[in-house]
């Protein structure tokens, strides 16, 4: 399936947002002082209700790293505002 069948119902997500060593790379948030991985990001979208696919497979492309999940657009919220979600939940859990 390519990511174009979810266009305009579900964002996608790679890991190399959290975890690229530099924005041209991919990271589109500061550095995290803690790794996390797919897994971790997968639960963290899942507790937050936004469905998500798991793809750990596709790689992405600046990056090398493997690892997508695809989640569900809710409404009035972009993608960057879904990143910036995603992580706040991260940084409770992490005790941050």
């Amino acid at each position: 399936m390519s990511l174009r069948d979810y266009k305009g119902e579900k964002i996608a997500i790679w890991l190399a947002y959290f975890t690229a060593d530099s924005r041209s790379k991919g990271r589109k948030i500061k550095k995290l002082p803690k790794r996390i991985d797919l897994n971790m990001l997968f639960d963290t979208a899942k507790r937050l209700g936004l469905s998500p696919d798991l793809y750990p497979d596709k790689i992405h492309p600046p990056s090398g790293i493997a690892g997508l999940i695809m989640v569900s657009k809710p409404n009035g919220m972009g993608k960057y505002k879904v990143i910036k979600l995603i992580l706040n939940e991260i940084n409770k859990q992490q005790g941050k």
